[in-house]
């Protein structure tokens, strides 16, 4: 099964990382709009995240298509990638979390929840009322980091209740929604 939502989470750090385990510096993260010359290190990085399953080849052609990608570095190293979207529904404009993934080597570490935040900034500005994302019912770690940031875990009575029938199925179709799948939620205004 295709996932929209990578399994790639940290819990929120203070901003810095240690790059490997002997370096004694600290590095910042810096979060910053992605390029089209980004491609071959988004790819590098989706193929360590997923392991070389499916969602690496889907989340390369999402960072072709997405509205909005920004990109986690350190120093130059491309680590953590968030592709996203505004969609407009009949109460307002929502917005959609497609892909996000950090680097095996720099997960934990907060990057996640950081590309999360910068994606809600950019869904903000553009008058969304809502951010949305799916990830797997088993991946535990991804759920746990979008309850932190007060996502509620929804199912698609729920959307439905909240949306209508029309725009439920606009939105699910949308995040390409597939049955099992956890649907996340959170009210930005």
């Amino acid at each position: 099964m295709l996932l929209n939502i990578l399994r790639a989470f940290g819990e929120l750090g203070d901003g810095f990382l240690h790059i490997g385990k002997n370096v004694s510096r600290e590095q910042q993260v810096t979060i910053r709009k992605a390029f089209k010359r980004d491609l071959p290190s988004v790819a590098e990085v989706a193929k360590k995240a997923f392991s070389g399953k499916p969602d690496s080849y889907w989340a390369v052609v999402g960072f072709k298509r997405a509205q909005r990608v920004y990109v986690a570095e350190v120093g130059e190293k491309l680590i953590g990638v968030i592709e996203i979207e505004v969609i407009r529904l009949r109460n307002g404009r929502h917005g959609h979390i497609g892909y996000i993934f950090v680097d095996p080597a720099f997960q934990g570490r907060g990057i996640g929840k950081k590309l999360v935040k910068k994606a809600e900034e950019f869904f903000f500005s553009k008058n969304a009322i809502a951010s949305w994302a799916l990830t797997d019912e088993d991946n535990i770690v991804a759920r746990k980091m979008f309850r932190s940031l007060d996502y509620q875990e929804l199912d698609v009575e729920d959307v439905i209740r909240e949306l209508g029938e029309e725009d439920a199925e606009k939105l699910l179709r949308r995040m390409i929604y597939w049955t099992g799948d956890i649907i996340l939620r959170k009210k930005l205004v």
